[in-house]
């Protein structure tokens, strides 16, 4: 009978995966993964800190929200994302304002003397007798006193001079 060679080597099948993991080359793949974990942790913390400035007013509700992130690493950041508010303080200040200024331009014009409301067809306000705009001189159509052109007959409107007082 023919013997079968036996290898020179130890007869360990898994010694070259230890050989690897007891290299120099393992320890410095750990370090970098290591160092690679921390910088995503601080770098989690840091964003947290940016998003929770823009999003709320209240300087402990930061603080607490950068505690979080801090102190339980990753875990802290995505419980801060799932309860965060859902749009920027400036975007909110931003909607306020379109608000405001909708719910004037709706509620229609007043008079600023005596304060009634009043419409833009309106020359004068029909509580205090105050002049509100000028008619066209050539048209007839209420102008409002920005404007320098008349926009429906194109009656030009001279600085400084009422509708009434320029010709065609």
């Amino acid at each position: 009978m023919v013997e079968l060679a036996t290898s020179t080597g130890s007869d360990d099948p898994f010694q070259s995966v230890s050989n690897f993991f007891d290299s120099s080359a393992w320890s410095a793949i750990s370090f970098i993964l290591k160092a690679a974990v921390v910088v995503f942790w601080l770098a989690l913390i840091y964003w947290t800190w940016q998003d929770a400035r823009r999003r709320v007013q209240d300087p402990l509700v930061i603080a607490g929200a950068v505690a979080l992130a801090t102190f339980i690493p990753f875990l802290g950041a995505l419980i801060y994302l799932i309860v965060r508010p859902p749009e920027y303080l400036a975007d909110a200040r931003e909607r306020e304002l379109e608000m405001v200024a909708l719910e004037r331009r709706l509620e229609g014009a007043h008079c600023p003397d005596c304060g009634e409301p009043t419409e833009q067809r309106f020359l004068s306000c029909p509580s205090c007798l105050r002049k509100l705009r000028e008619p066209c001189s050539r048209c007839g159509e209420v102008l409002d006193p920005r404007w320098k052109i008349c926009p429906f007959c194109e009656t030009v409107i001279a600085p400084g001079l009422s509708p009434l007082e320029t010709g065609p």
